[in-house]
């Protein structure tokens, strides 16, 4: 994430089982969090980062086990349109 309002990238693809997922801030001023949308998938997915500030990185693990689309999201601007899109396939 950078100081805007994009994911980079955008979106991505993972297969089912356990997925690490890690988000690291390259901006300068903006605070940033990562959570999948509730209800925007095809089964909740309740892990995400609080908070990431300027400069800082995190990770989270969790498992997948449905196929479909996963949309995320900083919450904190996702009506600035901050959202990306992770696609889960059969393994």
């Amino acid at each position: 994430m950078r100081d805007d309002y994009d994911f980079y990238p955008a979106a991505f693809t993972v297969t089912t089982g356990r997925v690490r997922l890690s988000l690291i801030s390259e901006a300068k001023q903006l605070t940033h969090n990562f959570r999948f949308t509730p209800d925007a998938g095809p089964a909740e997915i309740v892990e995400e980062i609080p908070i990431v500030a300027p400069g800082d990185r995190d990770t989270i693990e969790f498992a997948v086990d449905q196929p479909g689309d996963h949309q995320y999201e900083c919450s904190f601007h996702v009506a600035l349109g901050q959202i990306g899109m992770m696609t889960v396939v059969p393994a």
